[in-house]
C-alpha cells in the first residue's frame, strides 16, 4: 500500500522536478574549464562544496511542496481522516528525499565519467563524501517539507532560501581560516582543499550524524501536535553528537599521500609527476628531457624534472639538481605553458622555481618574470621577448637580453649561472643580477 502511494506521489508531486533541478544545478556548478577532467577527487570535493548553494534551494523546494495541502484547500479534509499526519506525509517525504539524493548523485555523474575516461587516479573511499552529500541534500528537502507544513505561507519558501543562504555563507566569510569544528556543520564546508585533498573519516561520520539529525527534525515537523516539539531536540542532539566526532575544520580534508606520490618515466634523465597526473607523464617526458639537455650547458646543471605540489609563486626547498615543475592542466587535458611550450616553461629562470616576492608586490613580480623569461630565451638562442607578453614586460625582457648579448660568450653564461643561483635562493633582484646592476 505504501509503495503504491509513493508511486502516486512520484507522479503527482513536484519531487522529480526538484531532483532534476538539483542535478542540473549540481552539474552546472561543478564545471570548471581550468580544472583537468582527470582529477577524480577534486570533482567530488567541488560537488560537495556546492552543497552550500544547493542546500537552500532544496530547503525552499521542500517548503514549497510542503504547503501543497494548504494551497489545495485540503487541510481540514485531511485532518478529519483517521490516518496520523506522519503516516500521510511519509510517502511524499520518502519521494522528495529520494529524488534529491538521486539528483545530487546525477549532478556528479558527468565529472566522474570524465575522470574514468582519463584513466586517472581514483582514491579509495571517494564515495563516502558523495553519500554524505546526498544525505545532506535529502535532509534539507525533508526539513523544508516539514517547515512548509508548519508554516504554509507563500513567503515561507523564499524566506527560507534567503535565510539559509545567509546563515551558511556568512560564517565562512567571517572566519575563513578558523579551525572551529562548528564550521563543519555547514553543508559543503570542508575548509581549504586542493587537488590532492581527501576527506577525513571523522568528517564524513560527523557530518552524516548531523544530516541525519536534520532529517529527523524534518520528519518530526511533519507530525501533528506535540510530536513537533521533538524537532528542535533532534537538532540539538545531532549537534551534540556530531561535534565531538568532527575534526578541526582546518584538518577536515587532509592531503592524500598516495595522490602525491611520485611516478617516474622509464629511462634517464629522470622525469616524475605525482600519481594524480600520471596519465600526462608520456606527454611531459620528451619536452622535459630536451629542456634538461639545454640546461646541461650551465655549471652544475639540474639532472631531473619533478612535479612540485606547492602553490606556484610560494617558496619551496629547491634542490640544485632538480627542476621543480608547477603543472597546470586545463579541462581538456591541455598543459598550460604560459607564453611558450612545456620546454620554455622549464627553461624559464634557468630551470628554477618561481618565487621571491609577496603576492601583492606586482612591481617586483614584473621584474622577476622578465628576468626569468630573458634567461629562458637566452638558453633557447632567441633574441627577443615573446610577442604574447604585455608591452611593458616585453621591454624589460628585451633590455635584459640586449645587455646580456653585449657581453662575451663566457660572461653571458656566467651571468645566467648567477641568475640561476639567485633564483635558487628566491632572491627578488633577478633582473638586476641578469643585467649586472645588482
Amino acid at each position: 500500500m505504501t509503495a503504491r502511494v509513493a508511486a502516486v506521489e512520484l507522479r503527482r508531486s513536484a519531487a522529480p522536478w526538484i531532483g532534476a533541478l538539483a542535478a542540473a544545478l549540481g552539474w552546472a556548478l561543478a564545471g570548471d574549464p581550468e580544472r583537468w577532467d582527470g582529477l577524480w577527487m577534486a570533482a567530488v570535493l567541488v560537488h560537495h562544496g556546492n552543497l552550500t548553494l544547493l542546500w537552500p534551494v532544496a530547503l525552499a523546494a521542500g517548503a514549497w511542496q510542503g504547503r501543497r495541502d494548504r494551497a489545495a484547500g485540503m487541510t481540514e479534509l485531511l485532518r478529519s481522516t483517521p490516518r496520523p499526519a506522519a503516516r500521510r506525509a511519509a510517502p511524499l517525504a520518502a519521494v522528495v528525499a529520494a529524488c534529491l539524493a538521486a539528483g545530487y548523485g546525477l549532478g556528479l555523474l558527468d565529472g566522474l565519467a570524465r575522470a574514468v575516461l582519463h584513466a586517472s587516479y581514483r582514491p579509495p573511499g571517494w564515495y563516502w563524501p558523495v553519500l554524505t552529500g546526498a544525505l545532506g541534500l535529502a535532509a534539507s528537502g525533508l526539513l523544508g517539507l516539514g517547515l512548509g507544513r508548519l508554516l504554509p505561507s507563500r513567503l515561507t519558501a523564499p524566506l527560507l532560501a534567503a535565510g539559509a543562504l545567509a546563515v551558511l555563507v556568512a560564517p565562512q566569510l567571517a572566519w575563513p581560516d578558523s579551525g572551529a569544528r562548528a564550521l563543519l556543520l555547514i553543508p559543503g564546508h570542508l575548509g581549504g582543499t586542493d587537488e590532492y585533498s581527501t576527506v577525513d573519516g571523522r568528517t564524513v561520520a560527523g557530518q552524516a550524524l548531523w544530516f541525519a539529525a536534520l532529517a529527523a527534525a524534518g520528519a518530526a515537523l511533519l507530525a501533528a501536535g506535540r510530536r513537533r516539539l521533538v524537532a528542535p531536540l533532534a537538532v540539538l542532539l545531532g549537534a551534540a553528537a556530531a561535534l565531538p566526532v568532527l575534526p578541526p575544520a582546518d584538518r577536515a580534508a587532509p592531503r592524500d599521500p598516495h595522490a602525491a606520490e611520485l611516478v617516474c618515466a622509464e629511462g634517464t634523465p629522470r622525469v616524475c609527476v605525482t600519481r594524480l597526473y600520471e596519465p600526462l607523464l608520456p606527454r611531459l617526458t620528451g619536452p622535459a628531457r630536451r629542456a634538461l639537455r639545454v640546461l646541461a650547458r650551465l655549471p652544475d646543471p639540474p639532472t631531473a624534472v619533478v612535479q612540485e605540489t606547492a602553490r606556484y609563486g610560494t617558496p619551496v626547498a629547491q634542490r640544485r639538481d632538480t627542476v621543480h615543475l608547477s603543472l597546470t592542466v586545463y579541462a581538456d587535458g591541455t598543459i598550460a605553458t604560459g607564453s611558450g611550450s612545456i620546454e620554455d616553461d622549464i627553461l624559464e629562470g634557468a630551470g628554477t622555481w618561481k618565487c621571491g616576492a609577496a603576492d601583492a608586490d606586482t612591481a617586483t613580480w614584473t621584474r622577476i618574470d622578465a628576468a626569468r623569461v630573458a634567461a629562458g630565451r637566452w638558453l633557447r638562442g632567441a633574441g627577443t621577448a615573446p610577442q604574447e607578453l604585455w608591452v611593458q614586460d616585453r621591454d624589460l625582457v628585451d633590455r635584459a637580453l640586449a645587455t646580456l648579448r653585449a657581453l662575451p660568450a663566457d660572461a653571458q653564461l656566467a651571468r645566467v649561472a648567477r641568475l640561476r643561483d639567485a633564483a635558487l635562493d628566491c632572491r627578488p633582484d633577478l633582473h638586476e643580477v641578469l643585467t649586472g646592476s645588482a
